[in-house]
């Protein structure tokens, strides 16, 4: 499906399921940063999306759908999918090769201030995973 912007200054696709749809979001979350007042922003959008699409993926059931928002100086990445399973941060050891994405973007709010959460939906099973964090846009203005 592809990128579609919407008045809210928001940029949303649908991915569909396999390894190769977590590189497809992080192009749609570049495309929708660059070239604006946010591009300075571009990596730390690319991570959360990187993560929250992963987890999604992994842990979640049915197609995934992701938005990328920036609104009064917030950047808001969601992700959803119809899995029933919540994001539980583990505790991991050096040997572990997987299991540290949300220590990062708990990390990464710290850092910039925001929040980390989940809906779920009313109708189903399903849930969206949001980060949130407060990102000034460059000197050309918002989006």
């Amino acid at each position: 499906m592809p990128l579609t912007v919407a008045s809210e200054l928001s940029v949303a696709c649908r991915l569909g399921r396999g390894p190769m749809q977590v590189g497809r979001a992080r192009e749609q979350a570049r495309k929708a940063l660059s070239g604006c007042a946010l591009s300075e922003h571009t990596d730390l959008a690319e991570l959360i999306v990187s993560e929250l699409v992963t987890n999604a993926l992994c842990h979640g059931d049915g197609a995934v759908e992701m938005r990328v928002s920036y609104t009064g100086g917030e950047l808001r990445v969601e992700v959803h999918d119809g899995g029933a399973g919540r994001p539980v941060r583990r505790h991991v050891t050096a040997d572990d090769e997987c299991g540290r994405g949300l220590k990062l973007l708990d990390g990464l709010i710290e850092l910039h201030g925001g929040v980390r959460g989940v809906i779920d939906d009313q109708a189903g099973p399903g849930k969206t995973v949001y980060v949130v964090l407060s990102l000034p846009a460059g000197p050309a203005g918002a989006w």
